[in-house]
């Protein structure tokens, strides 16, 4: 019986184990909100700010740069009418 207890335990912890973690939303701390409006604004990062703080900002440009690539990904594959140049 103890043997079938275990094997319980161990399924049911595979099985949390395949769930994602989420953590509660929290507000951003001063700083956070700072790096947040410098990198939506294009500005560059400040290094008197936290290690959250470039950690938010890195992440917002890093979202906005894969943005960027994908609409001039999308801009590339449109048909264009093609012209003679040599002409």
């Amino acid at each position: 019986m103890p043997q079938q207890r275990m094997d319980d335990r161990s399924e049911h912890s595979v099985a949390q184990s395949q769930h994602y973690v989420t953590r509660a939303p929290r507000d951003l701390t001063y700083d956070e909100k700072k790096a947040a409006e410098a990198a939506f604004r294009g500005e560059p990062f400040n290094p008197n700010w936290s290690v959250a703080a470039a950690a938010v900002y890195e992440g917002i440009v890093s979202a906005m740069s894969r943005m960027q690539v994908a609409a001039l990904t999308e801009l590339e594959a449109a048909p264009v009418a093609e012209e003679c140049l040599t002409r």
